[in-house]
């Protein structure tokens, strides 16, 4: 082929202009496009109290009928985002010694929101347990929280581990540690947004809290002599937290989202503590030092550092 020839000479141009503004009609059938909505349905779990039963683990709650105070009052919050406009989901606490459901649709038991209570998030329900009021309903003794939901026409339900209610007692309380969260950000996970909902969670867990370690910062300047003039030192302090031999159903409820959370309070009940401080104690997540698995228990102990979330110990010279 002659390499000179004009590139119109050697292909077809279709110079007919665009009917940009022309619908077309297929030859043969007409043609719909078609859009599916896909969901995420949970899985079902274990149950819980099978889990409890295997590695002989007790998840204590505590509350106390004579005092208002936060520190004896345990309570536990529970959530639903909703991806479907007709889908619904419904909260029961179940009590083991009778076997019997209590529905969670008001504040008999604690904190009832459904839809449409959130502004920032109008898909958002959930429930928090007071336990203080359930103690007062119905007693002591080993709850769970059923979780019914129907997605798309699926009915499917989920529990919560098991709760063990006692009243609150120092010896009770001692060897424990309770962790209080604010959560305030949006978990792609489960695409849950918390922005400007204020949603609050707490797990009291068997463990320890403290052990100061408090490290100098100084900041110097320099001057035109080459003479060193220090202007400020700040202390800043890491605090260990280690849990008891906890089952994975708690170990996951702590990394997978209280510790997501910016907003963490640390309260020790330990006797023995070094300090007795540590009471709602802002902290910030720092580092996993490490857990620690067993090779003949299905249990593990966390072991995570923690620091001031407010630094202000600084002397400015």
């Amino acid at each position: 082929m002659n390499n000179n020839l004009e590139l119109k000479e050697i292909v077809f141009i279709d110079q007919t202009p665009f009917g940009c503004d022309i619908q077309t009609e297929c030859l043969y059938n007409e043609r719909t496009l078609g859009y599916a909505l896909g969901v995420e349905l949970p899985n079902p779990n274990e149950p819980p109290e099978l889990i409890f039963k295997e590695c002989c683990y007790t998840h204590i709650v505590l509350a106390d009928t004579n005092s208002n105070e936060d520190l004896r009052n345990d309570y536990s919050s529970f959530f639903h985002q909703r991806q479907l406009p007709n889908e619904t989901v419904d909260f029961v606490l179940y009590k083991f010694e009778n076997d019997v459901e209590y529905e969670l649709e008001d504040g008999t038991y604690g904190q009832y929101f459904n839809y449409e209570h959130f502004q920032t998030n109008p898909n958002l329900k959930g429930y928090l347990i007071e336990w203080k009021k359930v103690l007062q309903e119905l007693g002591e003794g080993g709850y769970k929280i059923i979780k019914r939901q129907n997605i798309a026409g699926i009915d499917i339900e989920t529990s919560s581990f098991v709760f063990t209610l006692r009243r609150y007692s120092a010896s009770l309380a001692n060897g424990t540690t309770r962790m209080d969260i604010i959560m305030d950000g949006f978990l792609e996970k489960n695409q849950t947004k918390f922005i400007g909902t204020g949603w609050k969670n707490s797990i009291r867990i068997k463990g320890f809290f403290g052990n100061r370690e408090p490290q100098l910062e100084q900041d110097n300047l320099i001057d035109r002599n080459y003479k060193k003039n220090q202007i400020s030192s700040k202390q800043t302090n890491e605090y260990k937290f280690q849990t008891g031999l906890v089952p994975d159903c708690v170990t996951d409820e702590i990394f997978d989202f209280f510790l997501l959370s910016d907003n963490i309070k640390i309260t020790d009940y330990n006797l023995n503590n070094h300090s007795y401080n540590y009471k709602k104690y802002w902290v910030n997540y720092e580092k996993n030092e490490g857990t620690t698995y067993g090779n003949h228990t299905r249990k593990a102990r966390l072991n995570l550092t923690f620091s001031d979330k407010v630094v202000n110990r600084i002397n400015r010279m």
